[in-house]
């Protein structure tokens, strides 16, 4: 008698329990590497956005500095500031929080940024809301403002900046305050 062999393949149930698995880990890898761009992503556009700041308070610090050594061109820009968009202590606006949790205008706000030789005042009480991080771009202030208040000797400087990061959900904020000493303050 001959023998019959069976040859057995698989199932349907098994090919779906396969294929879902496979889908399941392959889904999870891609949301893992997502999460690692995202992340990625966000450190770049804080350490961007840290080196906007910075620039914003040493081209603030210039102008300061320079007040007392008579140059004109920075003690008309320095009393400028002061006499344009001083706040007294407590009227210092929140980037966040005085909106409903969303990037806003600051009220008599200002932004430095190099002209040629010369550093110039521009006004932020409107900015543009930025496409990828806060910064000051062709004359135009994009999620950043200086806000400058006085105390008995001395100017604090609130620099802030406001963005919508990866997630889009919520805006991140970041913000210094600069102190700088004055004998006439």
């Amino acid at each position: 008698m001959g023998r019959r062999m069976f040859n057995r393949g698989d199932t349907i149930v098994e090919v779906v329990f396969a294929v879902t698995i496979f889908s399941m880990v392959a889904v999870g890898a891609i949301s893992i590497m997502n999460k690692g761009v995202a992340i990625a992503q966000q450190s770049l556009e804080i350490t961007l956005v840290r080196q906007q700041i910075d620039s914003q308070a040493e081209m603030l610090r210039y102008v300061h500095d320079k007040t007392g050594s008579n140059d004109a061109t920075y003690a008309s820009l320095w009393k400028n500031i002061l006499r344009e968009n001083l706040k007294g202590s407590g009227e210092v606006q929140q980037v966040v929080g005085s909106n409903g949790g969303s990037c806003g205008d600051v009220r008599n706000s200002f932004f430095l940024r190099p002209s040629g030789k010369n550093i110039v005042k521009g006004d932020a009480s409107h900015y543009e809301n930025p496409e990828t991080y806060a910064k000051v771009e062709n004359a135009k202030p994009y999620g950043i403002s200086i806000q400058l208040t006085k105390g008995s000797r001395h100017y604090d400087a609130y620099i802030q900046a406001c963005w919508y990061g990866p997630s889009g959900a919520a805006p991140t904020t970041m913000g210094t305050i600069v102190r700088l000493y004055d004998n006439d303050a």
